[in-house]
């Protein structure tokens, strides 16, 4: 008979997969946006994971490329 601390040990294997899992796949989703952007992907993801999706975040938002679709006369003028 398993007993309740076997239901919780294999609660906490279950959740801390979970977690991982999540993990893994938010840094991908970071990588594949910074490869959009112009960054590698396997740089990205590394970064991501170690330090976390935020940072892969941060530095695919400070490489990114200004692109506008207007000119830049309408972005200078007010109208």
């Amino acid at each position: 008979m398993i007993s309740q601390v076997h239901f919780v040990w294999i609660l906490g294997c279950l959740l801390l997969a979970t977690a991982g899992l999540v993990w893994v796949m938010i840094c991908g989703v970071t990588a594949q946006w910074g490869e959009k952007e112009g960054l590698a992907f396997w740089k990205t993801f590394t970064l991501s994971f170690l330090l976390s999706p935020l940072a892969g975040l941060l530095l695919v938002l400070a490489f990114r490329s200004p692109r506008t679709g207007r000119s830049l006369a309408e972005t200078a003028s007010r109208g």
